[in-house]
């Protein structure tokens, strides 16, 4: 599948932190990653081009971010 991600740190604070930022601006955001680099990534998409129209609507909105794949955790998973 295929996220969205926006940043990247080397701790986890300021990646929550940036989560919360986001969420505030209406943005559903998470940590992806147990160890660095903890990165802020966005929802799963099925398709790149799902992923690459919502790149250019974050970019619309002061957003910026890239395509990259991901596989989803288990309790993310549809059956």
């Amino acid at each position: 599948m295929y996220t969205i991600q926006v940043a990247a740190y080397d701790t986890r604070p300021p990646a929550e932190a940036l989560v919360h930022k986001l969420a505030a601006r209406g943005v559903k955001a998470r940590v992806s990653g147990t160890a660095r680099p903890f990165r802020v990534r966005l929802d799963f998409y099925r398709t790149r081009q799902e992923a690459v129209n919502e790149v250019a609507a974050l970019k619309a909105r002061g957003i910026i971010g890239f395509v990259t794949e991901e596989v989803p955790p288990v309790e993310s998973r549809s059956p």
